[in-house]
């Protein structure tokens, strides 16, 4: 495994279960010393504490992240994938932790795998607004890579022009946003593949959804409010995600509000 992706990986693990407390119990004393172990270079006595860890107490997954950056620094890349998995599993919602599987998926040449596991990580980062918004663009872009990779050009359209939209929305931030990358051009190659991927399935919602967003963040009120209704008519049998949904629901009631329905 790249020395970029095992490091990553191993602070993971630190960030995710370091805590202050009271005398561990002695499955977590395992797991510590297996951590000064695998710190110190010393892989198979690292991997022998964690399983021990395991042993003692079945129910610490940590234990299943740590196997995993153990196995990456060892290079043996299918038993570090088998303990991720476990681990993502066990912990579905540590959405970094499936990122990551993404990436180990993708290096391993298992796009579908790969392409599963990102779409979940997207879904799940828009319910998660501490995490930097680089995050959810890099998942984006993995998206559209796997898309043109599987010959799927509505997935290319669509990844490639919700992330355009995300990154001028945070070049918005900035204290010159329009710089070497002008925003309102960001928003106009965003909307040209919106709409790439509306033509390449009419019947889908999440094209028209963003193509609202997009004019309505260029000012466009006219466009934005038609994308809207487009999104409302066909957002029942939709593939819109959770969140999509619920700022679905919210424009359409601020629409009624504001007279523009």
């Amino acid at each position: 495994m790249p020395a970029r992706l095992l490091g990553s990986l191993l602070l993971l693990v630190v960030v995710r279960c370091a805590a202050a407390g009271p005398p561990p119990p002695p499955a977590v004393q395992r797991w510590q010393m297996g951590q000064e172990a695998l710190r110190n270079g010393n892989v198979d006595e690292a991997i022998e504490l964690y399983r021990q860890s395991l042993q003692l107490d079945a129910g610490l997954t940590r234990n299943y992240l740590s196997l995993a950056a153990a196995y990456s620094a060892k290079g043996d890349d299918d038993r570090a994938l088998e303990h991720l998995v476990r681990y993502v599993q066990k912990q579905p919602d540590h959405v970094m932790a499936r990122a990551h599987l993404g990436e180990m998926l993708l290096r391993l040449k298992r796009p579908a795998a790969a392409r599963v596991q990102f779409e979940r990580c997207a879904t799940d980062m828009q319910d998660h607004s501490e995490l930097d918004a680089e995050k959810l663009i890099h998942c984006e872009s993995r998206l559209m890579e796997l898309a043109e990779a599987l010959d799927d050009d509505y997935g290319e359209h669509l990844h490639r022009g919700i992330g355009l939209y995300l990154l001028a929305c945070q070049r918005e931030t900035l204290p010159d946003p329009n710089g070497q990358l002008p925003v309102q051009g960001v928003f106009f190659r965003a909307a040209a593949e919106l709409s790439a991927a509306r033509a390449e399935r009419p019947d889908e919602a999440r094209p028209c959804w963003y193509l609202h967003l997009v004019w309505a963040r260029l000012g466009q009120q006219h466009p934005a409010n038609r994308w809207l209704r487009r999104t409302e008519e066909e957002a029942a049998l939709a593939d819109l995600t959770p969140a999509e949904r619920r700022e679905l629901q919210a424009a359409c009631r601020a629409a009624v509000t504001q007279g523009r329905k």
